[in-house]
């Protein structure tokens, strides 16, 4: 481990811009800890849920890997990374007594908190990474899994509160992406028809509409 070469976040994110076998990504892990080692807590963590076949670090690198390979920002490959960091602190049994299943009730909160409190101020003396992807990369985490409608005003919601149509359309690429590193069970189906429907014309159409 001390022979591992030192990553760079600008390493950290071609790789995962680039990359689309999350095996080869997974070789990388120790080098990704050392310069974010707060992920070590994600390796090897089993989640314990019939919608999930991977343990909780090779799913999150199966989102990464599920993201269109041409999206601009490079927080959103960064923030499909981080997304579920939060779930170890948050895993709890259901509510129902027959319910085996663990589940993470409010984990993207907890995922934002690791990520503004523990993650960034880490990579703040990193060439490139600016106070702007730092509020990026903690929106996309936090939002990943929100509710959505195919409805004008749950669109509008965002852009109400200042979300921009690429932030937008990013935030459903992440949302497709880690929906489809689950098992496709048809409420995980529906969310994957549901938010590539958000990612593409309808969320331009919407956003149309308000200039």
């Amino acid at each position: 481990m001390e022979n591992l070469k030192l990553m760079t976040l600008k390493e950290l994110i071609g790789l995962l811009r680039k990359e689309t076998d999350a095996k080869r990504i997974d070789e990388k892990r120790e080098e990704i800890a050392r310069l974010m080692p707060k992920v070590r807590i994600m390796f090897d963590f089993d989640q314990r849920n019939q919608a999930h076949q991977y343990d909780l670090w090779l799913h999150c690198i199966h989102t990464v890997t599920g993201l269109p390979r041409d999206l601009d920002d490079d927080m959103i490959y960064l923030g499909a990374l981080l997304h579920d960091i939060g779930k170890p602190d948050c895993q709890t049994r259901g509510r129902r007594a027959d319910d085996e299943d663990m589940h993470y009730y409010g984990h993207p909160k907890r995922s934002m908190e690791i990520v503004r409190d523990e993650v960034i101020p880490g990579l703040l003396d990193q060439d490139g990474f600016e106070k702007e992807d730092a509020r990026r990369l903690i929106y996309y985490v936090e939002h990943h899994d929100d509710r959505m409608s195919v409805d004008e005003r749950c669109v509008n919601a965002y852009f109400d509160k200042g979300v921009s149509l690429e932030e937008f359309r990013n935030l459903m690429h992440l949302q497709v992406a880690d929906a489809l590193a689950h098992v496709q069970i048809p409420i995980v189906a529906q969310r994957v028809e549901k938010c590539r429907l958000l990612s593409g014309a309808y969320a331009c159409e919407v956003f149309r509409k308000r200039v």
